[in-house]
């Protein structure tokens, strides 16, 4: 993941915001669409939709294909550690990101899907989008780690679903873009 660009000393410029009084730039929530790759294996232009329709495959055998999960999820605010030093400065440790992602739809082929997961050591390269089309994760993807389970409700008018914990850490929050992900028909799937 790309670092912004700190400032190394206190005399550093400000940071530039761009509000708008009469238009705001609201975003609604909900991730919809989790993106991962084995490790190592980069893109090297996320905001390309040239590059991610050559990537995106949910059974192609090459390494370098990048499978979509489709469901509801969430990131919380992330978890760090603050620490006090001299002059009464504070720093910030490393930030534990952990974004929570049900897979709603069960089918013998998605729960092989998920019991290969559980057999790997649940580090992939992940990038992840809001229903709203706002894709996160920069060309490098995000470090994660993706942990599964099944949850089945005991009342019939429930559904079953998968429960997917995906964690990374970083210093610095993800990157984020305007998804350039489309289907074949030029739609956002």
């Amino acid at each position: 993941m790309s670092q912004p660009l700190c400032n190394s000393d206190c005399t550093g410029t400000l940071p530039a915001f761009d509000f708008s009084k009469c238009n705001p730039d609201i975003e609604n929530g909900q991730i919809s669409k989790v993106f991962f790759t084995t490790s190592g294996n980069p893109l090297t232009n996320w905001g390309s939709a040239v590059e991610w329709a050559s990537r995106l495959d949910n059974d192609a055998a090459g390494a370098s294909s990048i499978r979509t999960l489709i469901g509801i999820g969430d990131l919380p605010a992330a978890e760090s550690t603050e620490k006090e030093v001299s002059l009464g400065r504070k720093i910030y440790g490393v930030k534990k990101f952990t974004l929570n992602f049900k897979v709603d739809e069960v089918n013998t082929n998605i729960n092989e899907a998920m019991r290969l997961i559980d057999c790997s050591t649940g580090s992939f390269l992940g990038w992840f989008e809001t229903r709203d089309h706002k894709l996160f994760g920069g060309n490098a993807g995000l470090p994660i780690s993706i942990k599964s389970d099944i949850v089945v409700p005991e009342g019939y008018q429930d559904i079953m679903y998968y429960q997917l914990t995906i964690t990374w850490e970083d210093q610095y929050k993800p990157e984020m873009i305007d998804s350039p992900i489309t289907d074949t028909t030029g739609d956002q799937f």
